[in-house]
């Protein structure tokens, strides 16, 4: 059985969105008072259901071969299937749930096992792998009468397939399947078959996977980190997105669980600690696209909504100044990035909009607070990547630009305070991850160039200030995921490479300092596989990882 395509060789279409559904510039509630819905999506055209015969007509074209594919799949059209699918053998772990076992003579067995349950297939997107250049990946859900009875309303799963002209000459899974909303849930519910159980991923079988989410909100609350939300990882159209969090004690060890609130489907695009609560905002997906927010009480244990009162918004970074949560920046289109601002004040639960910023609009870019101002830097606006910043004083409602900075420009990389500089290290530029960084004086508007760092490039990767160490850890470089990071001292002016930490590369995790330790949680290692549900704490004291999986038992 096929296990995994390479990491970094996947390229979704379709199946992502960058930023949102079109928007106009008046950024005022609507005049009923209703968040205006998303356009509606166009309907794709019906594929024809036999495959043309001329050698080579479908590459590099493979979303034709697979529309062919589901059309047939779906249709029950076992004749177009055999035209268009001649691998004289399918492995499947979905089809072995249904069958008992994974490996089918042909297509016609394993359309005929699959169509007994009432199995059907909906497109999530594409993508290539390697070594082979005829190989694609079909990235899909799938559901039918037999998930549903084991309580699963559906699964996401990968085809690996490699083309002959405008036929496919092998096709076998890949990765694992994901349920929806409970990432484990297929190999709970047909963990009994071997085919299904050897092919249980190690987060299912050490229960880690139950607590999954990538790019979660995760902020210090005192003796308690308290982690919510984020991507469930995998292929769903438009994702799969955790609505719980998870509360950590690193004194006594001990977890609890955060409860939903009652609110639709949303990832935080911004978290922070006002001191008595946990305020998340982030953007939800279709029917009708908004921007979503709502604050915990972990004294009360209790949620309350907070009403955004802008039209549709994406793709901001925001900061919390120790009165006001400011958002800036991000699109309502991904061609038309914004540069508009917006700040929250819990204690009044009111907003207002900030002035103009100087620089352009963009997304993917970082936000830091200095105890002062918020400073902006860096990201994309649809045509290039950024390398200009400035900086926002909520007291006097003003922007000034800072000074240009002397490395590349970048998206996908994080900011750091450390009480005297901004520093930005790695990132992406122009599709490049990056190893350099430079570090901000706001008191002299002034630049200085990092020291090398001992460690990879990669961008979407973690930063934390530790109080006398900027600490690297994780990251993405486009082919891989790290386990391994870095500290910088600023005041010897030098690295350390950090010992590996004892678990999974990861990217898009979170990373926060108590005050003791660095506590990592979450993330993903790779973009079509189930998020991770554990992390680490790391002291720098003693140079020490210790692994951390959830225990709410």
């Amino acid at each position: 059985m096929a296990k995994r395509a390479g990491v970094g060789a996947l390229f979704l279409v379709g199946a992502l969105l960058v930023g949102a559904c079109s928007g106009g510039d008046d950024d005022r509630p609507a005049a009923d008072g209703r968040t205006p819905s998303a356009p509606s999506t166009i309907d794709a055209e019906t594929p024809s259901r036999v495959p043309a015969k001329r050698k080579g007509l479908c590459q590099p074209f493979p979303d034709r071969l697979i529309d062919e594919f589901i059309a047939a799949y779906n249709e029950r059209d076992l004749e177009a299937l055999e035209n268009l699918v001649v691998a004289p053998r399918i492995d499947d772990v979905v089809a072995a749930a249904y069958a008992g076992e994974s490996s089918f003579a042909g297509v016609r067995e394993w359309a005929t096992v699959n169509w007994g349950a009432d199995d059907r297939i909906d497109s999530s997107g594409y993508g290539a792998f390697y070594p082979t250049k005829r190989g694609f990946q079909m990235l899909v859900t799938r559901h039918s009468d037999t998930l549903r009875a084991n309580g699963i309303e559906r699964v996401s799963a990968t085809f690996d397939a490699i083309s002959a002209g405008c036929s496919i000459a092998s096709l076998s899974d890949s990765g694992p399947v994901q349920a929806k909303g409970l990432p484990c849930a297929f190999y709970e519910a047909f963990g009994d078959i071997p085919d299904v159980g050897a092919d249980e991923p190690d987060a299912c079988a050490d229960g880690s996977g139950d607590h999954a989410r990538t790019g979660p909100a995760a902020v210090v609350a005192g003796d308690r980190v308290i982690v919510w939300g984020g991507g469930r990882g995998g292929h769903f159209t438009y994702g799969d997105v955790a609505m719980d969090g998870l509360v950590y004690r690193s004194r006594t060890g001990r977890w609890a669980r955060v409860p939903p609130p009652d609110l639709p489907d949303f990832s935080p695009a911004v978290g922070a600690w006002t001191g008595t609560e946990l305020i998340v905002l982030g953007a939800k997906t279709r029917p009708d696209y908004r921007v979503v927010g709502a604050a915990y009480d972990p004294m009360r244990g209790s949620w309350r909504t907070v009403e955004f009162p802008y039209r549709r918004w994406s793709g901001f970074e925001g900061v919390w100044t120790g009165s006001e949560l400011i958002l800036w920046g991000g699109p309502d289109h991904s061609s038309r990035p914004r540069r508009r601002g917006a700040a929250y004040e819990p204690a009044s639960g009111t907003w207002r909009r900030t002035s103009r910023a100087p620089i352009g609009g963009r997304w993917s870019h970082a936000a830091v607070w200095t105890g002062t101002e918020m400073v902006v830097w860096g990201g994309s606006d649809a045509r290039t990547d950024l390398s200009d910043g400035a900086a926002y004083d909520p007291v006097t409602d003003s922007w000034r630009n800072i000074a240009p900075a002397p490395i590349s420009p970048r998206q996908w990389m994080p900011l750091a305070w450390t009480g005297a500089e901004v520093v930005v290290w790695g990132g992406s530029s122009y599709s490049t991850s990056r190893a350099d960084g430079a570090a901000y004086d706001p008191a002299t508007d002034t630049w200085r160039i990092l020291p090398a760092a001992p460690i990879r490039p990669r961008h979407h990767h973690s930063v934390t200030w530790t109080g006398e160490e900027l600490v690297i850890f994780g990251g993405y470089n486009f082919h891989r995921s790290f386990a391994d990071g870095a500290a910088y001292d600023r005041a010897r002016d030098r690295w350390r490479k950090l010992p590996r930490a004892p678990i999974k590369p990861r990217f898009q995790h979170s990373a926060v300092w108590t005050g003791t330790e660095m506590i990592v949680f979450g993330g993903t290692w790779d973009f079509d596989h189930i998020a991770l549900g554990d992390g680490a704490t790391y002291d720098p004291d003693g140079n020490r990882w210790k692994r951390l999986v959830p225990d709410l038992g």
